[in-house]
């Protein structure tokens, strides 16, 4: 544990220590020059950048996965409503099916039934009334 701090620290002490090149522009301390950017005043400025410590970095990396599982997490949920979703609908598909194939064979279970009936009435009524039913 004390090679793995004591090399921490010596990158750290090497990148802090970073001289300017030519040219470069004075820096507040413990900053480097990255580049010059036009602002919305139309006016260029100097960026700087901060030199970041290996705990900087592994911060940035714990909630840049934190931030990427979050989103993991929320495609997953939205493909698992679509699944849902399409199956609910063609379970509910198969159900309609069913049930609109039972009221129809009831249906034609009725029909043959009341034909049946009729059948008799005409069999039995008056045969003066043209067979019409009584």
């Amino acid at each position: 544990m004390g090679l793995v701090s004591w090399s921490l620290n010596a990158i750290d002490k090497i990148f802090s220590a970073r001289r300017r090149g030519g040219g470069e522009p004075s820096c507040p301390d413990g900053t480097f020059f990255s580049r010059n950017a036009m602002d919305s005043w139309q006016k260029w400025r100097i960026v700087f950048l901060l030199l970041m410590s290996v705990k900087d970095v592994v911060d940035m990396y714990t909630i840049g996965c934190l931030k990427l599982g979050f989103l993991l997490f929320g495609v997953s949920g939205y493909l698992a409503y679509r699944e849902i979703r399409r199956m609910s609908a063609a379970v509910l598909a198969i159900v309609i099916f069913r049930a609109i194939s039972t009221q129809t064979k009831m249906l034609h279970e009725l029909n043959r039934r009341l034909d049946v009936i009729l059948q008799d009435r005409r069999q039995v009524a008056v045969p003066g009334l043209r067979g019409e039913m009584g």
